[in-house]
Formats: C-alpha cells, sequence, structure tokens
C-alpha cells in the first residue's frame, strides 16, 4: 500500500548521508540513543526534514537536534490524528451493521442460527436464507468462519448461550466486518447512503478498495509503522462514514476543541534522559 513507508536505515547511514554537520562524540551517543528507542523512519524524515529547515533558517549546530526532535514530535502527533478516524469507521460499521441487519432478517440474534447450526454438524450450505430473506452462501460462510476462528475464551463466552443480543458484532475484527459485508453486497448495500445523496456509484469495488486502505492502516497503526499518505487514509474514511450519514469534518472539528485531563508524569528529568532534546 502506497500510504504506508516502511524504511529502516541504519545508524550510521543516516548520520553520514542526512546531517549537515560532523557530530561530536557525545552528539554521535544521542543520536545513537535516538536511533535505539525513535521510530527510525519518523527519525530519517525528521531528519531530512530539519535539514531543509536548517538551511533556510541557518539554525546553530547545537540547535540542530533539537529542531528534529520538534519535527518528529510533530510528526508522531500527526500519526496519532489518524487513529480516531479509523476508530469512527470501525465502531460507526459495528453498529449500523447490527441494526441494518435485524431490520433485514427480523432478529437481533440471527446470528445464533448460524451458530448452532454448526455446532449440529450442518454446513453454511444449509441457508439458502435467513428467517425468509434470501441471502448469498458467501455471506452465510464469511459469518460461518468467525465462529470456526474464535479463539478468544471472553468472545466465546459471550457468543454462547440463549438470550443473546448483539454480542456477535463485539467478536468482529474489522477484517470479518469488511468479509461478511462484501460478501452479499446486494444485501447489503441499502445500509449506505444511496447514490444519488453521495453523488457517486458507491459499487461493490470501491468498498472493498476503500476498506483495504482502512484495514491495511488500521493495522499499520497497530504496530507503530508510519502513515505517509494520510489524505488518501482520510479520503476512505471519510466515503464510509459519509455513507453512514457521520461528517468527518465536523468530528474532526470536535476533536480538535476537546478537552481532556493529562495524566502528569511524575518522574523528574535527570541528566541521563537525552530523549526528548531539550
Amino acid at each position: 500500500m502506497s500510504s504506508i513507508t516502511k524504511r529502516h536505515v541504519p545508524t550510521s547511514q543516516l548520520l553520514g548521508e542526512y546531517l549537515t554537520f560532523v557530530p561530536t562524540p557525545q552528539q554521535v551517543d544521542h543520536f545513537k540513543a535516538d536511533m535505539r528507542t525513535l521510530n527510525p523512519t519518523l527519525l530519517r524524515d525528521s531528519i531530512r526534514e530539519g535539514v531543509q529547515v536548517q538551511a533556510l533558517q541557518q539554525i546553530p549546530i547545537p540547535e540542530q537536534r533539537l529542531v528534529i526532535h520538534r519535527i518528529y514530535t510533530r510528526k508522531v502527533k500527526e500519526f496519532s490524528s489518524i487513529y480516531p478516524f479509523v476508530f469512527a469507521v470501525e465502531n460507526a460499521l459495528r453498529s449500523v451493521l447490527a441494526d441494518y441487519l435485524e431490520e433485514r432478517f427480523g432478529r437481533m440474534d440471527w446470528w445464533t442460527l448460524i451458530r448452532n447450526a454448526r455446532q449440529n454438524g450442518q454446513t453454511y450450505t444449509a441457508f439458502p436464507n435467513i428467517l425468509g430473506t434470501p441471502v448469498n452462501p458467501a455471506f452465510v460462510k464469511a459469518v460461518w468462519r468467525v465462529f470456526d476462528n474464535m479463539v478468544n475464551q471472553q468472545h466465546i463466552n459471550n457468543a454462547t448461550g440463549n438470550n443473546k443480543t448483539d454480542e456477535f458484532y463485539y467478536c468482529l475484527t474489522l477484517g470479518d466486518l469488511w468479509s461478511i459485508m462484501q460478501a452479499d453486497w446486494p444485501l447489503i448495500r441499502d445500509m449506505f447512503a444511496t447514490d444519488s445523496v453521495l453523488g457517486f456509484s458507491f459499487t461493490k469495488t470501491m468498498f472493498n478498495d476503500t476498506m483495504r486502505v482502512i484495514k491495511e492502516t488500521r493495522n499499520e497503526l497497530f504496530h507503530s509503522n508510519p502513515i505517509k499518505d494520510r489524505k488518501k487514509i482520510v479520503d476512505s474514511c471519510e466515503r464510509i462514514l459519509n455513507g453512514l450519514q457521520f461528517h468527518l469534518g465536523d468530528y474532526d472539528h470536535d476533536l480538535g476543541v476537546a478537552q481532556y485531563v493529562r495524566v502528569p508524569a511524575t518522574v523528574a528529568r535527570a541528566q541521563r534522559h537525552v530523549i526528548p532534546a531539550r
């Protein structure tokens, strides 16, 4: 995926290729500490950007590492800003899908029929319809696969027994949600706003391409891999959320003005603390 960047540069190459000065032994030690502790790709990009700033503003050499750390911190904040959008997509899909399928099938616990059939030795082909609503066999198979792959004991406990409602949906990963939805697009399409409202044809291909970007982004965020093309990701999240009557622009504004109580650090900075630069 072009929006994700994974390039790791050895410390010696980083120092030799991107710095505009010959660092002192102490500075070398500090940069080595940076490389050991910070994300190497973000650090590399921060140094590259910092060099450009230094060339324009003639930042004194002793202050260049401080500038690099400020750029790095900004990049971390940019990276972190993507998570609320992906979080919004996953939760919106989970909640809207639960309500939508309850409307289509007439029961919130329709999934227990598939669960019980699997436990009784049947196969997914036993469901040409669910409670009278025709479904693609691939849809049933996707739901079936969730139970086949369920290993989290809490999920198993939540999805077991009688008197169930929407527990199944909270056992689903983003990939599971995507798999179930794309398995029967004619069934799922009406969950989203109409093409006339959206202003474009929201096809299965577009849905899959959009979800692929979001899912890969979620995985990269989880593994702390830097994201390069934030616009592509924001556009993908907005496409899904807009179809679910969720305005990403207002959500982003509300995030920007929201206040929260920070949990203060308690350890006083000592001479051994070399990160962040001061």
